[in-house]
């Protein structure tokens, strides 16, 4: 598993051990051509850099379009078929709101804190 060689637009990355942590460098994610660089951003990470184990930082994001919702379920059935696993942590009021509208709490793997969501993906 390596690093992207190239700079990311839209997400910072952080190693811990075999997790890769995932942050988001906006607070806002509705212009649809953002979202298909993110969507293309995270989808190399297992698709190019064979990450399997993944947590999403989702402290930064106030706000996010279905279309984010799209990435992130894509995202999550890519991990799946390769036997992988994704979990999101610090949701903001927001993005749980989101992801509670939608009825997707109990669909993706939720954590309240980074610590958490590395044990989860052990």
């Amino acid at each position: 598993m390596a690093l992207p060689d190239r700079p990311t637009n839209y997400i910072t990355l952080e190693e811990n051990g075999d997790v890769l942590v995932v942050g988001f460098t906006m607070r806002t994610l509705n212009d649809e051509e953002n979202i298909e660089q993110l969507g293309q951003e995270l989808f190399a990470l297992v698709e190019q850099y064979n990450w399997l184990k993944l947590a999403l930082d989702m402290s930064s994001i106030e706000y996010f379009t279905s279309s984010v919702i799209g990435k992130l379920i894509t995202l999550h059935r890519k991990l799946h078929r390769s036997q992988g696993k994704l979990a999101l942590f610090s949701l903001t009021k927001g993005v749980d709101s989101i992801l509670a509208t939608s009825k997707l709490l109990n669909y993706f793997t939720v954590a309240p804190d980074k610590a958490s969501a590395l044990a989860l993906l052990v």
